[in-house]
């Protein structure tokens, strides 16, 4: 059990953005265990088999909005801009968890206009909910993860798993030597749960590392040993393969990927998490990833 938890939360209301999201999916049936009840923001329609279940209202943005004045716990897994809303809407909230990004920080400097523009974004809400939950004297964290994967929604594993699985080979920047830390989706809901439920203060920001630290190469491998192919590498120099993104862009618009991206490869994006292991007792999962972990979970 985390430091200072309590275990009788006595059937509160959390209020749950993202609940159709890549952590959003498994913050669900983990909230229900821990006694919560759940109001689930989202989109997209009810999954069946949430039909019937008491515990689970599931709604858009606008009926939650007026829902949200009954909630005393707000659980953001979506845009940090819906966090601000919600937690401006609802004044009996007692305690928030919010996700953002490590790449607050690895994309500070970032060559990409584009990326810089979304990391001063993503801060500036940070500051903003921070200056919100100080007003109300709510407790709030912002958990900053590193590379999520787990249930096929995101866009960097995943990406990584459908080109494999489609060409059966992986261009990579020279030797890719770059650290990393990959990090469960279930593991982040694990965490957020558990935040919810502490009575210790916790930091306003906390990192959420994966449970390895490699290098992009052997990520890159055991993606495709989790779908049962041999590795197959392309080890490009890195002007050569910034350069067939360039044009690739021209070619084809949208495909996601940018020169910036390719050069990351070869630098380390690790942090340190030690605060998050010690006051939620955070254990994340080595990186050890099968099929399923590419697909939407069973949680039943």
């Amino acid at each position: 059990m985390a430091i200072g938890s309590d275990q009788a939360i006595d059937s509160p209301d959390v209020l749950l953005t993202g609940a159709s999201g890549q952590i959003g999916v498994f913050a669900i049936p983990r909230l229900l265990a821990a006694g919560f009840r759940v109001v689930a923001v989202s989109r997209r329609r009810r999954p069946a088999l949430y039909d019937g279940n008491e515990q689970v209202e599931w709604l858009n943005q606008d009926q939650a909005t007026e829902v949200a004045q009954r909630c005393r716990f707000l659980l953001s897994a979506g845009p940090l801009e819906l966090a601000k809303k919600f937690l401006l809407a609802g004044e009996t909230f007692e305690r928030a968890v919010v996700f953002s990004s490590s790449s607050v920080e690895t994309k500070q400097a970032s060559g990409h206009p584009a990326e810089r523009r979304q990391v001063e974004d993503m801060l500036s809400l940070e500051s903003e909910l921070s200056t919100v939950a100080e007003g109300r004297g709510l407790k709030l964290v912002i958990f900053r993860p590193t590379l999520i994967y787990g249930c096929g929604m995101d866009t960097n594993i995943s990406r990584l798993a459908s080109w494999i699985k489609r060409f059966g080979f992986m261009p990579v920047n020279g030797a890719a030597t770059g650290l990393r830390q990959p990090v469960h989706a279930d593991d982040l809901a694990a965490a957020a749960v558990t935040a919810l439920q502490s009575r210790a203060d916790l930091p306003r920001v906390l990192n959420l590392c994966g449970g390895d630290t490699l290098t992009y190469t052997d990520m890159v491998g055991r993606i495709f040993s989790a779908l049962g192919k041999p590795v197959r590498l392309l080890h490009l120099p890195q002007w050569l393969f910034v350069l067939v993104v360039n044009i690739t862009k021209v070619i084809r618009p949208g495909t996601g990927v940018n020169s910036e991206m390719v050069r990351r490869q070869r630098l380390d994006l690790v942090f340190d998490d030690r605060q998050a292991r010690g006051l939620l007792d955070y254990k994340p999962r080595q990186f050890q990833p099968v099929a399923g972990d590419f697909l939407l979970p069973d949680v039943n």
